[in-house]
This record gives structure tokens, sequence and C-alpha cells, in this order.
């Protein structure tokens, strides 16, 4: 007989949704940056609400056919010691709201997110006012921040990007693809006035490998090229297949010269054409080669 598992059901706290631009779509590798990034941030303004907690934040689903991710704010502690405890409404509404908070200082209405009461006492407001002033301080936060409206705005397919009440789909903010370049701090002033213009970039490099990541996944090894250190997303299958089969050449090791075709991203910031930070990824590495094993040739290594 088989015996029945009880499953946790897990509610959305927020759902972050991508608006797409008509006749695009975006990169798989972007969407996932970019979800990546909004973690940071939120992690960031939960470290500044409560720096004794530890913020797990889940994914608890995906609309099919849409761009709009379901995400669960979690006490990581709590989680272990009490089922999954969720955050207290005002942290997570503080937290919630912490992309925009870490660059301006708003006046927002919280109660669609927090609740559908509209009267909240006042000392509970004071101490979110609190929140959102150390917030609004936070160097971290808005570092993490314009890291996550770059990355929306180095991919032309993103529109907007909204952020939803998970209890009941209220909208709690929404930033059109015309503020992002401001929020990343690629410009201040006037953006209106400057065209974003972003290109992707392949060439050939010559580079001494620093860190390699030994495992069959797509992961950033670190490289100097021209005495400078960059970090790049390996990609390369035949690489990650041979890590995967134990067939990896001894001349792929620290320090050792490499030949790597890398794709990269560049940016134009009115004045030059300027790398865009992580963007880095080997397709391909040209020598020395790995070559895969027969067993490789019917197998693939696991990936993201």
């Amino acid at each position: 007989m088989a015996t029945a598992v009880s499953v946790e059901t897990v509610e959305e706290d927020l759902i972050l949704k991508f608006e797409i631009a008509p006749g695009r779509s975006p990169e798989a590798e972007s969407v996932a940056q970019a979800i990546a990034a909004f973690v940071d941030v939120l992690r960031a303004a939960a470290n500044v609400v409560d720096p004794d907690s530890s913020l797990s934040v889940e994914l608890v689903g995906v609309e099919p056919g849409s761009q709009m991710f379901k995400l669960a704010l979690r006490n990581a502690a709590e989680r272990v010691r009490a089922g999954a405890d969720r955050f207290p409404l005002f942290k997570r509404a503080a937290i919630t709201l912490g992309p925009l908070i870490g660059t301006t200082l708003l006046t927002v209405t919280i109660t669609n997110l927090i609740t559908p009461d509209p009267r909240i006492p006042a000392d509970q407001m004071a101490v979110f006012d609190e929140m959102s002033r150390n917030m609004a301080a936070s160097v971290e936060l808005q570092r993490q921040s314009a890291r996550f409206w770059g990355i929306t705005q180095d991919e032309p397919a993103f529109n907007g990007v909204d952020v939803l009440s998970g209890h009941d789909r209220t909208l709690v903010y929404q930033v059109p693809r015309s503020e992002f370049a401001e929020r990343s701090g690629i410009w201040s002033g006037d953006a209106a006035e400057v065209t974003a213009l972003v290109e992707r970039r392949t060439a050939t490099w010559d580079v001494i490998l620093v860190k390699p990541v030994l495992v069959p996944e797509q992961r950033r090894w670190t490289f100097a090229r021209d005495g400078l250190e960059f970090s790049a997303l390996m990609t390369d299958k035949s690489v990650l297949q041979a890590i995967h089969d134990r067939t990896l050449p001894l001349q792929i090791a620290e320090g050792v010269t490499m030949k790597i075709e890398v794709q990269y991203r560049e940016r134009f910031d009115g004045k030059a054409w300027l790398p865009v930070p992580g963007s880095h990824r080997v397709k391909r590495v040209i020598s020395p080669r790995a070559e895969p094993s027969l067993a490789g040739l019917f197998s693939a290594p696991n990936g993201p």
C-alpha cells in the first residue's frame, strides 16, 4: 500500500513580473541573471531590516507561458525551527520594497502589500518608516539594486518590471524601461536625453587561467588578460564533458596560458564602449583542447 506523503503548500509573498516588449523574447540567461540579482537585492534589504536574520528566497511557482515568478520570503532559522515561518508582515513589506527604497526615498501605500486593512497603527507605520530610511542609507543595498537594474537594462526584451503582492496580486510597484538606466547608475540626470546602446561582442583572447572550477556545470572561472583579472562563465560543452568524464587535460590548470573564444556585452555610455560586468562567457576553449571521451559522446554534463 502506498504511503501518503504530506507536502507543504508554500504561498508566494510576492510576484516578480517582467514586461516583454512586443515582438521580442528575452534570453534565458538574462532572465536567470535578473532573478538572481533580484534575490540578492532582497537579501541586502533583509540584512538592513534585521541583521540577525538569514533570508531564504524560494521560487515557489512560475506562471505558464509568462514571465511571472512567484517568490516566498523565509527566515532560514525559523524555517528549521518552526516549519517555514514567514517574516513578520512589516519586515516582508520593507524587504519587498528594497529595490526601490535602495535608490530613492518613496512615499508608498503599503496596505495592499501587507494587509487588506488600511487602518495601520501609527506606531507600526513609524517602524516601517525607520526601516525605509535605513535601507535608503545602505550602500550595499544601493549597489545590489543598481546591479539588478543594470541587468534589466542590458536585456532589450525587458520593457518593464512589476512587483505584485502574493496574496491578492495587487500591483505593489511598476518600473518602466525608461527608468532602468537611471536606476542602474549608468548616468544621472534626465535619462530620456540619452539612448543606451548595448551590443554583443565575440573575440579570441590569449589568457592565463587563474582559477578553474572543476565541476561539470556552468560556473565562473577566473582568468587574467594583460595583467587584469576577470571572471567568465564556462559554457564550452567539451570542457564540461571532460570534467564530467574525468578526462580533462592536465594542461588545463592554474597558471597555464589558454586561447579562448569569449562572448560578452558592451554598453555605450555616451563617450565610449565599456564591457558589461558579469556578461563574459567562454564559448569555446581553443587550446589546450578538451577532447570528450567515448562515453561523453552519449551523455551530457549536468547544467543549470
